[in-house]
């Protein structure tokens, strides 16, 4: 009986070992490929390139969503839209704040335009005119001269 058990505390042994040994040979390389993704998608957001950075952080969570990369792509993925919105935000807010000035000046231009309107009409009287200046009168000599 010590053999047999012997046997199966082995067999349970080798079995929770090939178990494990499975799971990082099948999850490794997927941690690896995903952290290096996720890298690359931070660099991308330093850089600006929020479009690049959306589309890689989405392919970290679709292809390796039980890794820690797919849990940090999905926070990355929140604080960027998140970021995004604050800055369409303040786009808004700078754009209504130039509209009402601009209609501000609007207005202004409309009364000023209505208050000239409203003005008689002014008749304008044309100048005197001056009398031609009058010309001396030279006789001017013929550059031919006549032959008799």
């Amino acid at each position: 009986m010590k053999v047999r058990t012997l046997l199966v505390g082995t067999a349970i042994a080798s079995s929770i070992l090939g178990a494990v040994v499975a799971y990082l040979v099948l999850t490794v390389p997927n941690d690896l490929q995903a952290d290096a993704l996720l890298k690359a998608a931070r660099k991308e957001i330093r850089a600006g390139e929020n479009d690049r950075a959306r589309r890689s952080l989405s392919l970290i969570v679709q292809e390796y969503p039980r890794t820690d990369a797919a849990a940090a792509a999905t926070v990355a993925l929140v604080t960027l839209a998140d970021s995004e919105r604050q800055k369409l935000l303040a786009d808004l807010g700078a754009l209504r704040s130039a509209s009402a000035a601009q209609q501000k000046q609007l207005a202004a231009m409309t009364q000023r335009l209505d208050e000239i309107a409203s003005r008689p009409p002014v008749i304008a009287q044309a100048p005197a005119k001056k009398a031609p200046a009058k010309r001396a009168t030279t006789k001017r000599r013929s550059s031919r001269r006549r032959r008799h």
